[in-house]
């Protein structure tokens, strides 16, 4: 019976060593496959991938300790080219595959998406095209996916998105159509989530309100008609030049944590919400190039964070509050193209020593510019002020400012 029990163990054994040989031979194999797809000025694969070497020790390759299986493949900024190998699929245990930053075109193996390992592909900034392969919006481990500044085109994956671990996806600055499903609301983990500079059409989904982790939101320069309530944990929103119209999100001082808000270049119609300044983290607020209209309300001075404000080219009507002058921090001011903002530059404005560009050029303001004793912009560079009913000289605070380049 001991014999018999021996034997089996032996045997066991050989067989393990005998599958661990193979897989060791089958990632071996695989990165040779796709070394033979790439070129280089440099070589660099070709001086360090070598036949003398472990594939283990190979540049950018990692192994696990116990079976030498590749579990990352690490190769960023290495000026590449080539196109990707399918053979890459046959890593079975690969979690991490980084090849941004070189010059790989073609299409992204579809078989990627099935490694059952996968955490990290991130492919950005190469020449990749043809579209994302739908097994990785159904995987169920991977965290990132970074597929931005290639060309990849074709509609967004039109089925149920089943990623319940994603944290990171940024498909930005591609040629990608389609709308956003619905069901990325599922993706409950996910942080940041960038598609702007593509051609996405129809509305953001309500369901982004089950995102209650997600951060970073960025949807600029596409084809969107309509926003949805935003989530709470949100810092920043950018959904400038779309087709967006109707409201300013209804859920505004649900936004505690935001710092920057982009809504510019869009239909939006309605009054910049009166209670804005509940936003108290706010850092940058561009609204300008819509057709919104009301007044400026006196609590966008109660948000002492606020650096960049841009409100050109609406529609807003009515006087500068003064409690714009509480914005001590403020670096840009513009308000310009509005045509019907009227009355005096409040005194305060020309006191906020961060300023270094000031425009209100375009509207029917008038009065004088103030002289008061004791206004100071030493940090001004550009002040714009025509095309308005402005009248008597200018002051010296202005004429003295040592880094004024541009007075119009």
């Amino acid at each position: 019976m001991e014999k018999l029990i021996f034997l089996l163990i032996l045997l066991f054994l050989i067989q393990f060593a005998i599958s661990i040989a193979s897989s060791n031979e089958t990632d071996q194999q695989t990165l040779s496959a796709f070394q033979n797809l790439i070129t280089s000025l440099t070589h660099f694969l070709a001086n360090n991938w070598t036949k003398n070497t472990p594939f283990c020790s190979w540049f950018g390759v990692t192994c696990t300790a116990n079976r030498q299986r590749v579990v990352a493949l690490a190769l960023p900024n290495l000026q590449l080219q080539g196109t990707i190998s399918l053979s890459l699929a046959n890593l079975s245990f690969l979690s991490v595959l980084n090849l941004q930053n070189n010059s790989f075109c073609g299409g992204i193996p579809y078989g990627l998406g099935h490694l059952p390992c996968l955490r990290v592909i991130d492919n950005q900034n190469n020449q990749l095209n043809g579209s994302i392969p739908t097994s990785l919006f159904q995987h169920r481990r991977v965290q990132v996916i970074s597929l931005a500044f290639n060309e990849l085109g074709g509609e967004m994956w039109k089925g149920p998105w089943y990623v319940p671990e994603l944290r990171v996806i940024n498909l930005r600055n591609n040629s990608l159509t389609g709308v956003i499903h619905p069901s990325f609301g599922n993706a409950t983990k996910l942080l940041n989530f960038s598609l702007f500079g593509n051609r996405v059409s129809g509305n953001i989904p309500k369901e982004v309100s089950n995102l209650s982790q997600l951060a970073f939101l960025f949807l600029f320069d596409n084809q969107l008609t309509d926003e949805a309530n935003m989530v709470t944990n949100l810092k920043f929103l950018s959904i400038s030049n779309n087709q967006i119209s109707g409201c300013n999100p209804s859920n505004i001082c649900q936004l505690i944590e935001l710092k920057v808000l982009s809504i510019s270049f869009n239909n939006i119609t309605r009054d910049i919400p009166r209670n804005i300044g509940c936003l108290s983290k706010l850092k940058i607020f561009l609204i300008g190039e819509n057709p919104i209209k009301g007044t400026i309300p006196n609590s966008l001075g109660n948000i002492s964070t606020l650096q960049y404000l841009y409100c050109g080219n609406n529609r807003i009507v009515g006087q500068i509050p003064p409690e714009l002058g509480k914005l001590s921090k403020l670096r840009e001011l513009f308000f310009d193209s509005n045509s019907n903002l009227i009355g005096q530059i409040p005194e305060a404005v020309f006191n906020i020593s961060s300023l270094e560009v000031i425009d209100f050029s375009f509207n029917n303001l008038s009065d004088k510019i103030p002289t008061t004793t004791g206004l100071h912009l030493p940090n001004i560079k550009q002040l714009i002020l025509g095309v308005n009913q402005l009248e008597g000289k200018i002051p010296l605070f202005i004429t003295n400012a040592s880094k004024l380049d541009k007075l119009v």
